[in-house]
C-alpha cells in the first residue's frame, strides 16, 4: 500500500507541478498581455499628446502669422495715409495762381457753358480776376476749384482733393509697391 500512496503522491505530485506549470505559462501570457495593453494604451495617448500639441502649435503659428500680417498691413496703411496727407500738404504749398489758370481754361474747355465757379477763401480774388464766371461763394477745399453749368445740373470738381483721390486711386497699387519693396 505504501507503493500505491507513493504512486498517488508522486501522480499527485506531478499533477500538481503540471498545474503550477500552467498557472505560470498562463500568468506570464495574462501580464505579456496586460503590458501589451499598457504598451498600446500608452503609445495610443502619446500619440493623441503629440498630435494634439502639433494641432495647438499650428493654431499658434498660423494666429501668430495672421497677428503679424494685420500689423504690418496696418503699418502699411498708416504710411500710405501719411503719404497722401502730405501729397495735399506739398499741392497747399504749391503757386496757386498759375495752377488756377490752368483749371479754369481746362474747365472752360470742358464745359464751354459753364457760368458759375466756385473757391476756397484763399483763392477767391485769383479766381474772379482770371475766370471771367461769376463767383458763387466758398468752399471748404485746399486749393482749386469747381464749375457749373447756368442750371446747376453739370459740375467739373478739380479740387486739389478731388484730383489727388483720383490720382491715388488711380496710382495706389504702384505707390504701395514703391513704399515697401
Amino acid at each position: 500500500m505504501d507503493s500505491i500512496i507513493g504512486k498517488i503522491e508522486k501522480e499527485a505530485e506531478a499533477e500538481i507541478s503540471k498545474i503550477e506549470e500552467e498557472t505560470e505559462k498562463e500568468k506570464q501570457q495574462i501580464l505579456r498581455d496586460a503590458r501589451k495593453r499598457a504598451d498600446d494604451a500608452s503609445a495610443k495617448k502619446v500619440a493623441e499628446a503629440k498630435k494634439h500639441a502639433e494641432s495647438v502649435m499650428i493654431q499658434e503659428i498660423s494666429s501668430a502669422e495672421l497677428e503679424a500680417k494685420k500689423i504690418r498691413l496696418n503699418t502699411q496703411k498708416e504710411i500710405l495715409d501719411q503719404t497722401y496727407r502730405e501729397c495735399l500738404a506739398a499741392l497747399n504749398s504749391l503757386q496757386h495762381d498759375r495752377i488756377l489758370s490752368s483749371l479754369i481754361a481746362k474747365s472752360k474747355k470742358e464745359m464751354p457753358d459753364a457760368v458759375y465757379v466756385y473757391s476756397n477763401k484763399r483763392d477767391e480774388k485769383a479766381v474772379r480776376t482770371v475766370s471771367g464766371l461769376s463767383y458763387a461763394g466758398n468752399i471748404d477745399c485746399i486749393g482749386g476749384l469747381i464749375v457749373e453749368n447756368r442750371e446747376r445740373t453739370l459740375r467739373l470738381d478739380y479740387r486739389y482733393e478731388t484730383i489727388a483721390q483720383a490720382v491715388w486711386n488711380r496710382s495706389l497699387k504702384e505707390i504701395a509697391d514703391k513704399l515697401f519693396k
